[in-house]
């Protein structure tokens, strides 16, 4: 016989069950929002057209950042077995720090170039002190707005007999010093006051500098590029039998551009597998949003979609690498890829990144975990969807990405960084892991 106190548990516990058994109406208050606001969450995915193609034209120089003294130097050549070889120079305007008269028949004693070591990169460690021969020559052309890229300064524009005194090696110190001609610091003493008391008049008659390292052996991942953060110039004279000493600036306030060159021009010839990324001018993977808009409008053509509709929640590029590639190889992969477009205008050309990189830095940063990178281009596809015609000016290269930060204005800019070179290797369009991308979208009633 039950006890009263159990039967009235029993009774409660009946009770809470059954009435817990209530269906809940998901659909409650659909009725109450507008059709045209009624929406969906939907996802596509598309293969990307995509393949690698060189970046010519890159601007190397500080013509465009009021002559930043804070762009390296580079002078040095590597080699690696895929890309070929990669040379770099660098060419620079001086002047003299100060503008007082020399006197009468100055003699030099010497003139050094001091060269300042910033960082070096080398593609195989035991190549991080070798000896390179170093060269200095006069330029013969004055550097305007039309050598502001890496291949627009060549042989014709500089003196092939160096000033350089014979012997001159470099083993990667932190200082280089290198002893030029007499006969050019005589050249120099020759300044009249007026050049001297205006950089635009002394760069007009000592037009520059091209500073080079010897051209170097096709040898596997062998060889050094440099990156100086300053070079100056020192001058030695004996005036009436006293000794006096003239300094120069090197690249302070006035123009300097990298010169950059490759060797390889094509790698169309390598397996489709793959898509492949170097630094400096060289390839970079090279997505046709041309061909990947008609795509898209294709699709929603057969979905029976007005493109106009859609309106995209999130658009993601994902690049795959292989997992199973060596450590050593993962540390030159670049930190951040992020789609750049190519803008032109009546004497410019530069790379620019899309302007979602401003959404969020954190996109496009290597994860080591998934052996991928992704990249986020939401409002850049949604701008293209819209747009009536698609041009090459539209198509994008993924290319590494860095951050400036001014600490007074608190303004950050993206660009692309010119001073490092990553090398990498990703899955192409014929792979078990091909490129792709990825989009979250609605459609507008």
């Amino acid at each position: 016989m039950l006890r009263a106190s159990n039967l009235c548990r029993m009774l409660l516990l009946s009770s809470t069950l059954f009435f817990s058994c209530i269906t809940v109406d998901h659909t409650l208050g659909d009725n109450l929002i507008p059709s045209d606001q009624d929406l969906s969450l939907n996802m596509a995915t598309f293969d990307l057209p995509i393949d690698s193609r060189l970046t010519d034209s890159l601007s190397s120089n500080n013509f465009f950042f009021s002559y930043d003294d804070n762009i390296p130097f580079l002078f040095g050549a590597c080699f690696d077995p895929l890309f070929g070889l990669t040379e770099t120079g660098s060419v620079f305007q001086f002047f003299p720090a100060t503008a007082f008269s020399y006197g009468e028949n100055p003699e030099p004693t010497s003139l050094t170039l001091y060269v300042f070591k910033q960082n070096s990169i080398v593609l195989d460690e035991t190549q991080a002190s070798i000896p390179q021969n170093v060269f200095v020559h006069k330029t013969l052309t004055p550097l305007t707005h039309k050598n502001a890229y890496n291949n627009s300064f060549g042989p014709e524009d500089w003196n092939s007999a160096p000033i350089s005194q014979p012997g001159q090696v470099y083993f990667g110190s932190d200082t280089l010093a290198i002893s030029l001609s007499l006969d050019y610091a005589r050249e120099l003493l020759t300044a009249t006051q007026e050049e001297k008391d205006s950089i635009h008049l002394f760069v007009q008659r000592f037009k520059g500098l091209y500073l080079r390292t010897e051209t170097m052996d096709a040898r596997n991942h062998a060889g050094r590029i440099n990156l100086a953060g300053n070079i100056s110039m020192t001058l030695k004279y004996k005036l009436d039998g006293a000794d006096s000493t003239l300094s120069y600036f090197c690249g302070s306030y006035v123009k300097t551009i990298n010169t950059i060159t490759h060797s390889r021009s094509s790698i169309a010839q390598l397996s489709l597998d793959n898509v492949y990324y170097q630094g400096f001018a060289g390839f970079k993977p090279y997505i046709n949003m041309v061909s990947l808009t008609q795509a898209i409008r294709t699709w929603a053509e057969q979905s029976q979609i007005d493109i106009k509709k859609i309106l995209l929640s999130r658009a993601e590029i994902v690049l795959s690498y292989d997992p199973t590639i060596d450590y050593t190889m993962i540390n030159q992969y670049p930190s951040v890829l992020y789609p750049f477009t190519r803008r032109h205008t009546d004497s410019t050309s530069f790379y620019l990144p899309i302007d979602n990189v401003y959404a969020s830095n954190a996109d496009g940063i290597i994860n080591r975990s998934n052996y991928q990178y992704s990249m986020i281009i939401t409002s850049f596809l949604q701008s293209l969807l819209k747009k009536e015609a698609i041009t090459e000016q539209d198509n994008v290269w993924l290319m590494e990405t860095i951050e400036y930060y001014d600490d007074n204005t608190g303004y950050r800019t993206f660009l692309y960084n010119t001073y490092s070179y990553p090398l990498a290797t990703f899955k192409g369009v014929t792979s078990n892991a091909k490129p792709y991308l990825k989009i979250t979208y609605s459609i507008l009633k």
